[in-house]
């Protein structure tokens, strides 16, 4: 598959530090957006080991690290790359958890996390929080991913419009995200692709700003250039109020594959994080980050992959 990436963060018009952190893995069509929380800038702290974790374990392509019977999976029908990518997100939970326990600053902090992992003429979107993904195929934007958050279950139980439920008081409150305790539950859909299809992974700085059939229309006017699409969507979060840091990815299917192995698009979810399989998470963090240096300490901002301008991470 050939996919075109771009994307940038921002600081946005209140916050005074971006507790938000993506990368745009190229070689392997990765994408990965975490938004952090916490006191004392730790929030930047859990968003930048999640994904600097994720990235590490995806890119090793080792399809056989999870294959061992400590690991369940919700459905025998997930990709090889799928799979992998649900433990690694599973271990950067695990490690923004002991990060958190080792230091009284960095105490409670977390992260939510959404990823896209293009392979086999489609794509892997994983999510934890309520970070979101979107897909833009022939002029229609529909969410990919559900928000997990007590608004969005408000929402269905009481059907909440979009305007209602961006109003709620409790609007920001999320029922899922990593680092906040060892079980984790990840939501996995795999879907087939065509050429023009277009992903917009965001957090919530992003989608609490600008009503969905806004994201839409923008787009929709910008889609031959990714770029723009970005610029102009972060540009339109600030002019609604840019309360929340800001971060977009598009990702554009440039060429796919004639043999698409994805067929039901059902959003299915992997919980893990109890007994031996635990166990396992913690061997795995042992063996591959035993060397690793430790989490920032808060205040910092050094963010891979991107350069900071005008208050903004960019992806080159």
């Amino acid at each position: 598959m050939r996919i075109q990436f771009a994307g940038a963060t921002d600081v946005g018009r209140v916050r005074d530090h971006n507790e938000d952190y993506f990368a745009i893995v190229k070689q392997s069509n990765l994408a990965v957006v975490c938004d952090g929380m916490g006191g004392h800038a730790a929030g930047e702290v859990a968003s930048k080991i999640a994904v600097e974790t994720i990235c590490r374990i995806y890119e090793s392509e080792d399809y056989q690290m999870f294959d061992r019977e400590e690991f369940t999976f919700p459905s025998e029908q997930l990709s090889a790359p799928g799979r992998l990518l649900i433990g690694a997100i599973a271990v950067a939970n695990q490690r923004v958890f002991d990060a958190g326990n080792r230091s009284s600053e960095l105490s409670g902090m977390g992260t939510t996390v959404v990823a896209c992992a293009f392979h086999n003429g489609g794509v892997s979107v994983c999510h934890a929080g309520d970070s979101r993904v979107y897909l833009f195929r022939q002029g229609e934007l529909r969410q990919v991913t559900s928000d997990h958050s007590w608004v969005n279950e408000l929402m269905q139980q009481y059907n909440l419009t979009e305007e209602e439920s961006k109003a709620h008081v409790n609007s920001n409150v999320i029922t899922r995200a990593l680092g906040t305790r060892q079980e984790i539950k990840i939501d996995i859909v795999e879907l087939n692709l065509e050429v023009g299809d277009l992903l917009l992974l965001c957090s919530d700085g992003l989608s609490g700003m600008v009503m969905d059939a806004q994201l839409a229309e923008t787009v929709a006017v910008f889609q031959e250039n990714p770029g723009d699409i970005v610029d102009r969507l972060i540009e339109q979060a600030n002019e609604n109020g840019g309360t929340d840091n800001i971060t977009a990815l598009i990702c554009k299917v440039l060429e796919t594959e004639d043999n698409q192995a994805f067929s039901g698009g059902e959003t299915m979810t992997a919980e893990w994080g109890v007994g031996t399989e635990l166990e396992a998470v913690y061997e795995i963090v042992e063996n591959l980050f035993s060397d690793a240096n430790p989490p920032d300490p808060p205040g910092r901002s050094d963010v891979t992959k991107v350069e900071k301008k005008k208050r903004r991470f960019r992806w080159r």
